[in-house]
């Protein structure tokens, strides 16, 4: 005999996905349509420096698992905990660089106008 929890984990889940793909679709709507109504144009991109960002995450973020087994090999720290505790610190470093970073060039901009 099938039980209850067979049938409701998997409807649960799927409720689940379309409830979040429902969600952000409409809020992308909502975005979009109050983009339009403000006289912008809701297809450009907003965001300059994307690349910067995606360049210091995948460069800091593989030091920084680096630098956790380095710790495990010489420090003696367990090797999963070291390795993920240093990747999400170096991809915050790499973050707050990137808003610096941009930061420094829309000062520069807004100055060369």
């Amino acid at each position: 005999m099938v039980h209850l929890t067979h049938i409701l984990i998997p409807l649960g889940g799927a409720a689940m996905i379309f409830g979040i793909v429902y969600v952000v679709t409409t809020a992308n709507h909502r975005e979009n349509m109050a983009m339009i109504e403000m006289g912008m144009n809701p297809k450009e991109e907003t965001k300059k420096h994307n690349n910067l960002r995606n360049a210091l995450l995948f460069l800091l973020v593989p030091i920084g698992i680096l630098v956790g087994n380095l710790v495990h090999e010489y420090f003696g720290m367990d090797s999963s905990p070291a390795a993920v505790l240093f990747a999400f610190l170096f991809g915050g470093i790499a973050l707050v660089a990137t808003y610096f970073i941009e930061w420094a060039l829309d000062l520069k901009d807004d100055n060369s106008l």
